[in-house]
């Protein structure tokens, strides 16, 4: 007690009329009406209904907070420890005495919010197929020009350079320059530009470690949408193995350092010279194998060949020339016996006829012919006849052209008709004596009588054996 204090003038109220007496004073005031809160949360409760319970709290106070769950089912995912800003207005909880915050809209602040853009733009990238892998570009296995995309002074850059260096020093690595921290997302844009106008084999976009804010510049969706649309096939090597950004989903390859960015997509150079030494091995066996077996085909050819005995050659030749004279010396002969039957039917004729009657008409006519001559009617008949003459010489000619080569047509068609000129070429023409052309051993059996007729003359035979196989014995008797 205050000493010398008069307080029976002091009112005195009950305890509900003064905490709603106190209620009525924190919903009036417009400052307390609507604001917004920023803090980390803490002792998050979801109940059965659907309303939220949690602490707001900061280093030096704690505010109680509660929602219901029409605003509560609006509201992100949140943990504890996640810092957000709230929005509502201050009320009084009378049973316990307290004021808190009825909370219309919360929003994650700091890397929560910078989560939640991520989170909302890959669900919108995904949903348009931009991070499909049948949208990605085959990465090179062998890659000889690389353009690297990246901070000259920064820590990926140098380190991809180190690897490379050491690795593979054939590789030609161009850097394009940009800077890769900030808001500076149409830079790398530009130069990712730069970079494929040059036409590598492939290229890198590569960055040192750091927070999740100072790389979320490659969460920007100009950034990934400029890496998916790359012409050309893109590795990202962006921060370390914890970090993965949206531009690593839209690339070609995505690597977790830029050092090993460089181990995968740069083969070593003492790795590839094993492999073409092994290679040229592989490759020289396979000619001395393919060759040797090319040389045992031709010597294969080569005995097989009519070359190896050119007696076959000369086989089929000789027998068709021998058929050729053996016709040339029938035909000389036959020509020759019609020969002499015409001059023996002309001494006939002429010894039928008196020689003395046959000059006596000859005589006369040639008597008539000298009148005519004289008369000149020879003279102009000479003059006709040998112009006709000349007319009909070509004609002639031309005429016994054609009938020599139809003449030599119809003498090729006949000689190949011939039937009995595969028996000029030593072929024979199997019958029986009753008749008939034997084609089938089982048409003949053991015992049969055949007639073999051969181009000079028959042969009589018996069969002394029929094989089904198509071969057959003959016997001569």
């Amino acid at each position: 007690m205050i000493a010398g204090r008069d307080w029976t003038g002091v009112p005195v109220v009950g305890v509900s009329r003064l905490a709603n007496y106190v209620r009525r004073k924190l919903e009036t005031d417009p400052k307390l009406a609507v604001l917004g809160v920023e803090g980390e949360v803490s002792n998050v409760r979801v109940q059965s209904s659907g309303s939220w319970n949690f602490v707001l709290k900061d280093r030096d106070a704690v505010l109680a907070c509660f929602a219901f769950p029409s605003d509560a089912a609006t509201f992100p995912e949140v943990r504890n420890g996640d810092a957000v800003i709230v929005y509502g207005k201050v009320t009084t909880y009378a049973p316990d005495s307290k004021y808190q915050l009825q909370v219309r809209h919360l929003q994650l602040a700091g890397v929560g919010a910078l989560y939640a853009r991520y989170e909302a733009l890959r669900l919108k990238l995904e949903a348009e197929g931009l991070f499909r892998p049948d949208r990605k570009k085959a990465v090179p296995t062998h890659p000889f020009r690389v353009a690297l995309v990246g901070s000259p002074s920064g820590d990926g850059t140098r380190d991809f350079r180190t690897q490379a260096r050491l690795r593979a020093p054939h590789v030609r690595v161009e850097l394009v320059p940009t800077p890769v921290q900030g808001d500076v997302a149409p830079q790398i844009v530009a130069a990712l530009q730069r970079a494929c106008a040059t036409s590598p084999d492939v290229v890198v976009l590569a960055r040192g470690g750091g927070s999740f804010e100072d790389l979320f510049v490659f969460n920007d969706e100009r950034v990934v949408r400029a890496v998916a649309g790359c012409p050309l096939p893109i590795v990202t090597a962006i921060g370390h193995e914890s970090n993965v950004s949206l531009a690593d989903y839209a690339a070609s390859r995505y690597a977790a350092t830029p050092s090993t960015a460089a181990q995968t997509l740069l083969p070593n150079r003492a790795d590839l010279l094993r492999e073409l030494g092994r290679d040229r091995e592989r490759m020289t066996r396979a000619f001395a194998a393919r060759t040797q077996r090319l040389r045992s085909q031709l010597d294969s050819i080569e005995r097989r060949s009519p070359l190896a005995e050119p007696a076959l050659l000369l086989a089929n030749p000789r027998q068709r020339l021998d058929a050729a004279a053996a016709g040339l010396e029938r035909g000389a002969v036959a020509g020759l016996a019609r020969l002499r039957s015409r001059l023996v039917a002309a001494n006939i004729a002429l010894l039928r006829v008196p020689p003395q009657a046959l000059l006596m008409s000859r005589r006369q006519k040639l008597d008539a012919a000298t009148a005519r001559l004289t008369t000149g009617f020879l003279d102009k008949k000479t003059l006709r006849l040998g112009g006709l003459a000349q007319r009909l010489d070509p004609a002639l000619e031309r005429v016994l052209a054609g009938c020599r080569g139809q003449l030599a047509v119809s003498d090729a068609r006949l000689t190949g008709a011939d039937p009995h000129a595969p028996l000029r070429r030593g072929y024979a023409i199997v019958e029986r004596f009753g008749g008939g052309i034997l084609v089938d051993p089982a048409d003949a059996p053991p015992g049969t009588r055949v007639r073999v007729r051969l181009a000079r003359g028959e042969l009589a035979a018996r069969v002394e054996r029929s094989e089904p196989d198509g071969g057959e014995q003959i016997g001569l008797f």
